[in-house]
């Protein structure tokens, strides 16, 4: 794995460790909110992952995770809510038919779809029309 796809996975890592403190600091303030949401705590860890990831970059035009390896998403100012739309698909198809690990399909083929583009951006990426740059080195990365 190159040094740029390294400092995205270790970006979407600390976002994703994020909105886990996120969720279990609702479940300790709000115990009974959180006991809604089932067995089943993926929906709403998606969303809140979502909103780590995206809103932050619609602000900012970077995540947590980014802001840390000072990584930067360049294009449409509307591109982080289409970028991150893949954490939000598996939401409703999990609902529907929970059998099927939906998260783990979609985080396999965004993923992937960088890993073996030749310009290292993702389908999220190429539907947004953005790139994952990194300040000061010249690296252009997958957003």
């Amino acid at each position: 794995m190159g040094g740029c796809h390294a400092r995205r996975l270790i970006a979407f890592l600390i976002d994703v460790a994020l909105a886990y403190v996120l969720f279990f600091a609702a479940a300790r303030l709000w115990p009974g909110a959180t006991a809604q949401i089932g067995a089943d705590p993926a929906p709403l860890l998606l969303s809140i992952t979502f909103g780590v990831r995206a809103l932050p970059e619609l602000i900012w035009r970077r995540s947590p995770g980014k802001m840390i390896l000072r990584l930067d998403a360049v294009g449409p100012r509307w591109a982080p809510l289409l970028r991150h739309a893949w954490l939000l698909l598996p939401v409703p198809a999990a609902l529907l038919i929970p059998t099927v690990p939906w998260y783990s399909m979609f985080a396999a083929v965004v993923a992937l779809s960088a890993v073996f583009s030749p310009d290292g951006r993702s389908l999220a990426d190429r539907a947004a029309r953005t790139t994952v740059i990194q300040r000061g080195r010249g690296c252009a990365l997958p957003g």
